[in-house]
């Protein structure tokens, strides 16, 4: 192969973006999880001082999101850790779920 059809052939494989900005939305979005996960935690440190209540909407949002990243890892990679973190925020989020609409009824 010659270097232009492999450069071509990795533009389309990358989907014509380089390897330097998929790293940079790879971090993105690590760095957006654990801003969303201290979020949710000040929230609840708030409103359980200050109202005396845990609000489990945050949570349910939350734990959804991270569910469904590490469902995407799994069904990528096929790494069995990814599928128990899968599983692990899933219940999580059922969790949180059912603690949400417990509080509304």
């Amino acid at each position: 192969m010659k270097k232009e059809e492999i450069l071509k052939a990795s533009r389309k494989e990358n989907k014509n973006k380089d390897l330097a900005e998929m790293e940079v939305i790879r971090q993105a979005g690590t760095y957006a999880g654990s801003v969303g996960a201290l979020v949710c935690c000040v929230v609840s440190l708030l409103s359980s001082q200050l109202a005396h209540i845990m609000l489990y909407s945050p949570w349910a949002i939350y734990f959804s999101i991270a569910a469904t990243q590490w469902l995407v890892r799994f069904i990528k990679l096929k790494r069995k850790s990814d599928l128990v973190l899968t599983i692990l925020f899933l219940s999580l989020d059922i969790l949180a779920f059912v603690g949400l609409v417990n509080r509304l009824i």
